[in-house]
C-alpha cells in the first residue's frame, strides 16, 4: 500500500505494547503497510500514558511485561472513563485456558497467540476497528439523537406554554371586553356620560393588556426559536427611556400617574436597542400596572456605584402595591411569574420572563426589591462598552 496515498485507515490509531523491541518493530511494519498509524510503548506505565493522552482505537498489549504486565494495563485502561471503550488485544505466549479467560473478564476484547501468524492478526485487528468505529458513529448518531429530541422537548414545551396563555391570560382579558360591550348594547340608552366613560376606560384597559400580552407572546417564541437577532452596539441609554416614556404617557395619565425620568449619566452603553426596548416597555407597563391612582412611576440612570467604570443602572421605580421582598429576590432567579403583592400579578409573567433573557443576553444582570403597600424598584445594569 502506498502510504503517500490518503485513506480512511491512517485515521485509525494502533498502540502496540511490548518490552520486545523486535516484536514492536515487526507489529509496526505489518500495520503501517495496512495504513494505520502507530504508536508504541515498551512498558505498561508508557502504554498508559500514551492511551490516556492520545486515545488509540485500538491497543495491542503484551502480557508477559517486567514491572507491570498486560493484565495490570488492562485492567487499569478498562477503570478509567477516558480509556475504558478502547479495545485490547492480548499478544500472548499464554496458551492456558484459565489466562485467556482472565484477559477477557478483566476486559480485552481478543487475544492472539505468539508466534502470531500476520493473516491472523491483521484480521483480528480489522475486525476490531470496525467494531470501534461502528460503536464510535453509533455513539455519535445517538448523541444527535438526544440532542434532536431536546429541541423537540422545548418546541413542545413552547407550544404547551402558547396554549396555556392563549387559553388563560389572552381568553380573560378578551373575556371582558366582551362582557363590557354587551352591556353597552343592552343598556346603551340608559348610561349617562360617567358611567359610559368609565365602560370606554375598561375596554382601552382589556385591549391594552390584551396587545402588550400578544407582543410579548410573539418576541417570547421568537426568543425560544432563536429568530430574534441579537445585534448590540453602543447606544444612547437616554433614548429608549425616553421611547418608553412615549408610548406609556397615555397610560399613565389615564390612572393620574406622574411618569418621570432622571439621568445623571448620558454615557452610551453597549446593548441591542431591540431587547432592551422590549425590556423598558415591559418595566415600566408593569410599574403602572401595579401603581394606584395618583402615584408615581420614575426611571433613574446612573454609574452603577459598584463598578461605575464599566457599567450603568437603570432603576424603574413605582410607588404600587409592592410584594413581598422575599418574592422580589426570587422574582428573576427562577423564572417566578409573581409580581404584586395578595396574588396581583400571577400569570403568564413573559413580560418578566423576557427581561431575565433579554438583560442577561446583554450581559447584565436583573433584580428588584419591594415592601407590601410601598412599591417596587426594577434595576438592571448595561455594560459601557462590548466585553
Amino acid at each position: 500500500m502506498d502510504p503517500n496515498v490518503p485513506n480512511e485507515k491512517s485515521e485509525l490509531k494502533v498502540l502496540v505494547v511490548d518490552d520486545n523491541d523486535s516484536n514492536i518493530a515487526t507489529l509496526k511494519g505489518l500495520l503501517k503497510y495496512e495504513g494505520y498509524t502507530i504508536l508504541t510503548a515498551t512498558n505498561g506505565s508508557m502504554a498508559l500514558e500514551i492511551a490516556e493522552k492520545a486515545l488509540p482505537d485500538l491497543i495491542l498489549l503484551d502480557v508477559k511485561m517486567p514491572v507491570m504486565d498486560g493484565f495490570e494495563v488492562c485492567r487499569r485502561l478498562k477503570s478509567s472513563k477516558e480509556t475504558f471503550q478502547i479495545p485490547i488485544i492480548f499478544l500472548t505466549v499464554l496458551s492456558q485456558t484459565s489466562d485467556i479467560v482472565r484477559g477477557l473478564e478483566i476486559g480485552a476484547e481478543d487475544y492472539v497467540s505468539k508466534p502470531f501468524k500476520p493473516a491472523e492478526l491483521l484480521a483480528r485487528v480489522r475486525v476490531h476497528l470496525q467494531l470501534k468505529t461502528a460503536k464510535d458513529k453509533l455513539k455519535q448518531n445517538n448523541m444527535v439523537l438526544a440532542e434532536t429530541n431536546d429541541q423537540l422537548s422545548l418546541l413542545n414545551a413552547t407550544k404547551d406554554k402558547l396554549l396555556a396563555i392563549i387559553s388563560h391570560d389572552l381568553r380573560a382579558p378578551m373575556g371582558t371586553l366582551k362582557e363590557i360591550l354587551n352591556f353597552i348594547m343592552s343598556n346603551y340608552d340608559d348610561l349617562d356620560h360617567q358611567k359610559l366613560h368609565e365602560s370606554l376606560e375598561s375596554i382601552r384597559d382589556s385591549i391594552e393588556s390584551s396587545y402588550t400580552l400578544v407582543e410579548n407572546l410573539l418576541f417570547w417564541a421568537r426568543n425560544q426559536r432563536g429568530d430574534i437577532l441579537f445585534e448590540p452596539g453602543m447606544h444612547n441609554v437616554k433614548k429608549i427611556v425616553d421611547d418608553s416614556i412615549k408610548l406609556m404617557t397615555a397610560s399613565a395619565n389615564s390612572k393620574n400617574i406622574r411618569l418621570t425620568s432622571e439621568f445623571n449619566t448620558n454615557e452610551p452603553a453597549y446593548f441591542d436597542s431591540n431587547m432592551m426596548s422590549v425590556v423598558m416597555r415591559n418595566l415600566t407597563n408593569n410599574a403602572i400596572k401595579f401603581t394606584r391612582e395618583g402615584g408615581q412611576v420614575s426611571i433613574h440612570v446612573d454609574n452603577y456605584k459598584e463598578d461605575p467604570e464599566n457599567l450603568i443602572l437603570v432603576e424603574v421605580a413605582d410607588s404600587g402595591i409592592g410584594m413581598k421582598n422575599e418574592d422580589a429576590r426570587v422574582l428573576f432567579k427562577n423564572g417566578n411569574s409573581f409580581y404584586g403583592a395578595s396574588g396581583y400579578g400571577q400569570g403568564s409573567g413573559l413580560g418578566l420572563k423576557l427581561c431575565r433573557e433579554f438583560v442577561e443576553r446583554n450581559g447584565g444582570k436583573i433584580w428588584a426589591e419591594s415592601t407590601p403597600g410601598e412599591g417596587s424598584v426594577f434595576r438592571f445594569t448595561l455594560a459601557k462598552k462590548a466585553s
